[in-house]
């Protein structure tokens, strides 16, 4: 029967690209909106079951009053249709009605309304630029994300299954103490005063607490994944004590943050369990001083027993659930602020998906500083044909990352366009962008999934050119010995969080037969080969070149032997084109090229290079060659 209530809405819809309300009122009434129907039948529900639970106690007073005055030789004679009618609607409909509140509030609202809300939030921050992600902690971020949806579901399920429930029940007591006798309200009246006294101290100071509570735990979250994630640099960091002091005092701040929430909540129980008693004598007391004096039956002081412990145990509940819903109030507005920012990179709602004809790329006067106002590019104009191999090199900072970055849309440029085949890139889509530009980057950092995944996508099923995508990027060798620790091999086998079950050299090939899967028309490579030794490097530098053949591509170096043999070089220094050429033309010319191929040759300039197919000295007298314009001594 519960299956039945399983599946109202799809809780992982697609399509849906609105960025999310930053107002917490909107947020929910626009995320959960799916749910309207099943949040309308649940509030009926709610209140029926309310309904029932006050109809209960009054006829608890009924029955003690009808007990007292009948005979018990003919109590069945006189009541027994009544006892039994009553008893059938307490074993079988009051426990149905209850399973369809519960089910509809626990299983068709709160299980679908919190992976729904996950859901959506997760898809569009998945769709921020790296830069964006750059600015944060992924820790931090993961967490607002997932404690986003739980507040959001909590915040709704509190107004549902307790408000609504707690507001109907009141307002049955306070009907049936009025039709007993209208002066009972006297004591429930000033109860219910007290209570809002109460909860208009306590709930904004939980509020702020639990808002406090919530960034010292984001802190903390974003601590643990930062150390575990980079443990091996903080071993390399050292200062072990310093690194414990600077640990302890962010954990310090979450305990600070949670004594303070614990003390509100002490205050409240306290005060609750005085106002209970407040209640029960009042109710109790002034019932027993009216059945005294004949004005009131016997029922009614055990209606009124049974009452004040109801609403006392009900308001714990109600200011429990107030405070609940105030602390996921607060944790949903501070998850809101990072998870509902507009797209710092967007598509244009008319953008298409890019056509290659050729691969031609063009920089037309193109600046950005990440808004600092200095550094990356400044002004910089770049035609590169297609099918023409560019290496870029220059000095850190120079402004080579961010020109890649720029071309792949991770940022957008302050100023200036950026074209492939006459194409606007702010006027396609990022996915068809990305889709026919294929990149090695120089730190190949792999997802925690199957070497198959990491090379092809969750969605590739082309097994022989996977294969030969492995083959070619000199992998198979080590792929095929792969096994981890549950037993999966080969392609098969996880590589763990970041590939660290791999060596560099291992994840660098893994990110070359990526790109080799890939074939697509424009390639990067961003210091390519630099995590592979010598043997290996030597070994795909011929299926490099073949990879190359025909491709548009942009190698950024700073080992400059893997580019001495494209056709053009740029040298980038402070963001703008210092001087590009061959490798031979930049040597000859005698500047920021020469010096910096000076330096990593040791002050020998000598090399030999291949330029049109024919081997080209290059150099100052004395110098040795190297292979492939590799520098050497």
């Amino acid at each position: 029967m519960l299956g039945l209530f399983e599946n109202p809405v799809d809780p992982f819809p697609s399509g849906d690209n609105r960025t999310p309300a930053a107002g917490v009122r909107r947020f929910l009434l626009e995320e959960l909106r799916p749910l309207r129907p099943v949040v309308a039948v649940a509030v009926a529900t709610t209140i029926l079951c309310a309904a029932i639970e006050v109809w209960l106690i009054g006829y608890a007073g009924h029955l003690v009053d009808t007990l007292a005055a009948a005979n018990p030789d003919t109590l069945w004679a006189d009541h027994g249709t009544e006892l039994l009618v009553v008893a059938t609607f307490v074993l079988l409909i009051r426990p149905l009605v209850n399973l369809v509140g519960e089910a509809l509030d626990d299983i068709a609202f709160r299980a679908n309304a919190r992976p729904l809300a996950r859901w959506r939030t997760h898809r569009y921050v998945s769709r921020q630029s790296v830069g964006w992600f750059r600015d944060d902690l992924a820790g931090r971020i993961a967490t607002w994300v997932r404690d986003g949806g739980d507040a959001a579901s909590t915040a709704a399920y509190s107004v549902i299954h307790t408000l609504v429930f707690v507001v109907a029940y009141t307002a049955g007591s306070v009907w049936l103490m009025s039709a007993i006798d209208v002066r009972l309200l006297l004591p429930l009246g000033a109860w219910v005063l007290a209570y809002g006294l109460l909860m208009w101290w306590a709930v904004p100071r939980y509020r702020r607490a639990s808002e406090r509570l919530q960034d010292a735990e984001s802190a903390l979250t974003g601590l643990l994944v930062d150390s575990y994630a980079n443990v091996d640099t903080l071993a390399l960091l050292g200062d072990h004590d310093s690194r414990t002091e600077y640990d302890r005092r962010v954990f310090a701040l979450a305990r600070r943050a949670h004594l303070d929430v614990q003390r509100v909540e002490v205050t409240i129980n306290s005060s609750m369990m005085a106002l209970g008693g407040a209640l029960l004598v009042g109710l109790v007391g002034y019932g027993i001083a009216l059945w005294r004096t004949d004005a009131a039956p016997l029922g009614l002081v055990a209606a009124a027993l049974a009452l004040s412990f109801r609403i006392t145990s009900m308001a714990e509940w109600l200011l429990d659930a107030v405070s609940s819903l105030f602390g996921s109030v607060g944790a949903l507005r501070r998850a809101l602020r990072t998870i509902a920012q507009p797209l710092a990179v967007a598509d244009k709602p008319q953008a298409a998906p890019l056509r290659i004809r050729g691969g031609a790329i063009r920089f037309s006067q193109v600046s950005h500083h990440y808004g600092r106002g200095a550094g990356g590019l400044d002004r910089l104009s770049l035609d590169v044909a297609a099918g023409e191999r560019v290496g870029v090199v220059g000095r850190s900072g120079a402004g080579k990352s961010t020109l890649v970055g720029l071309l792949l849309r991770f940022h957008d440029a302050e100023s200036g366009t950026i074209m492939i085949d006459g194409t606007d890139v702010t006027d396609v889509t990022q996915e068809s962008l990305r889709g026919q530009i294929a990149m090695v980057a120089q730190e190949a950092t792999l997802l925690h999934r199957s070497v198959r995944e990491n090379i092809a996508g969750p969605g590739g099923t082309d097994e022989k050119q996977l294969e030969t995508a492995v083959r070619r990027a000199s992998a198979d060798g080590f792929v095929a010995r792969l096994r981890d620790a549950d037993g999966r091999t080969g392609l098969d086998a996880h590589v763990g969080e970041r590939g660290v079950r791999l060596s560099g050299g291992q994840r660098q090939r893994i990110a070359l037969a990526r790109a080799f899967y890939r074939n697509a028309p424009i390639l990067v490579l961003d210091e390519a080969t630099s995590a592979l030794d010598s043997e290996a490097e030597a070994a795909i530098h011929d299926t490099l070149d073949e990879v190359m053949t025909g491709r548009t591509v942009i190698a950024i170096a700073h080992r400059l032997s893997t580019i001495a043999r494209m056709d053009r070089i740029v040298v980038l220094d402070a963001g703008r084109i210092a001087e590009q050429g061959t490798h031979a033309e930049l040597i000859e010319r005698g500047g920021l090229y020469a010096q910096l191929w000076s330096r990593q040759s040791g002050g020998f300039l000598g090399t030999v290079v291949e330029q049109d197919g024919a081997p080209v000295a290059a150099g100052v007298p004395g110098a040795a060659s190297g292979r492939h314009g590799t520098p050497s001594g």
